[in-house]
């Protein structure tokens, strides 16, 4: 196969390890961000819980009302957690996807430059076989 040819399929293949390697470190950013989100999901899961738990004095209406916004205040901050949190995996599912085809690519790629190899491999040895064949020849003829 041509050195030119050889050094294009090369250079793609770099271009493709780049870009596995962007979607692998894509990947882990988003994975970081889920767990992140998990975390802060879970912990305002159990912020909200304790107050629900709480026995607190509860001598006025005012103080029944003040402690019925405060529940409902954590409850929408666990609302909102788990939707970010359904975000987050959202994104990393992407990103993991991105990264599995980016590797596939890669793949692809890489065989194509083990089968360039190969076949001029192949072609070396047939070119050396032929020369062969032709310096045996010559030598029956004179000899």
């Amino acid at each position: 196969m041509k050195t030119r040819q050889m050094k294009t399929i090369g250079r793609l293949v770099d271009m493709k390890k780049r870009a596995a390697d962007a979607a692998e470190m894509a990947h882990a950013a988003a994975h970081a961000v889920t767990v992140a989100a998990e975390q802060a999901r879970i912990e305002a899961d159990r912020t909200w819980l304790a107050a629900l738990d709480a026995a607190d004095h509860i001598g006025l209406a005012a103080d029944l009302e003040y402690r019925d916004m405060q529940i409902r205040a954590l409850r929408r901050a666990v609302d909102q957690a788990e939707q970010r949190h359904a975000l987050a995996r959202s994104a990393e599912f992407a990103a993991r996807q991105a990264m599995t085809d980016a590797r596939v690519e890669l793949r692809r790629f890489e065989r194509w430059l083990e089968k360039a190899v190969a076949d001029g491999q192949a072609e070396q040895r047939q070119r050396e076989r032929v020369a062969e064949d032709e310096v045996a020849a010559r030598k029956l003829r004179v000899g």
